[in-house]
């Protein structure tokens, strides 16, 4: 595909420092290559995504396993909800822009115009190719090992995220419990430009407070006030 030139260096030097050295240069090549720059050069060619369709399930059976092995306790939907929050789009991107993956895809003339590089679906797709290029040429042991390296920090932290836990939903259950009126949210004040908004909302009880909480998003701050009822309100 590429032997020689500039972009096969720059390719070879990425995966040097992302202490990858590969067997077979061209599935890298392959799930770099966006169907945008494939159809330059043959309208049938599908570029990388095939590799791409790999590429999501060996990335869900990777997540998949690290998560039985360490939170094994968690149920079954929990730990479907965890994975789903680890393999969407966006967190998929976020892998992506850890290694700086956008600077070494190949688009069309057209897609690099249109800001490709900074798409997030055209991104993430791209991340997915790659772990199947690296799953191809090494071995599901070492692309187990060098992902849970580069990202399980960043898995241990979504985990610890209010995202990942209904806090609202616990509270009513022990407050229906005890035989409590039904806990009602407000919203008490939000503060920031739009793209950078934070909000304060409060949980209640009738017209008494049992938790505040803030975040960036209405949703989120509902959630950490549950959070704050559940810490020290309910016990």
């Amino acid at each position: 595909m590429y032997e020689e030139g500039i972009f096969t260096k720059k390719v070879l030097l990425w995966l040097f420092r992302l202490k990858i050295i590969p067997n077979d240069l061209n599935l890298y090549y392959l799930s770099l290559t966006h169907r945008s720059f494939a159809h330059q050069i043959n309208k049938d060619s599908r570029g990388n995504e095939q590799l791409e369709f790999l590429g999501d399930s060996v990335l869900s059976f990777i997540i998949t396993t690290y998560l039985v092995g360490k939170y094994g306790n968690y149920s079954e939907g929990k730990l479907a909800k965890i994975r789903s929050y680890l393999i969407k789009k966006s967190t998929l991107a976020l892998y992506a822009l850890e290694i700086n993956l956008s600077e070494y895809v190949l688009l069309s003339e057209n897609e690099e115009m249109c800001n490709g590089r900074k798409k997030e679906s055209i991104i993430a797709d791209c991340f997915e190719a790659f772990i199947s290029a690296v799953y191809l040429d090494k071995g599901i042991d070492f692309t187990k090992k060098w992902f849970l390296d580069l990202y399980k920090p960043f898995i241990e932290e979504s985990i610890k995220s209010p995202e990942m836990f209904d806090y609202k939903t616990k509270l009513q259950e022990i407050i229906q419990s005890k035989g409590m009126d039904l806990v009602k949210y407000k919203l008490a004040s939000s503060e920031g430009p739009d793209h950078d908004k934070m909000f304060h909302s409060v949980a209640m009880i009738k017209d008494e407070i049992i938790g505040i909480g803030s975040g960036k998003s209405k949703k989120e701050s509902e959630q950490l006030a549950a959070k704050n009822a559940l810490d020290n309100y309910i016990k």
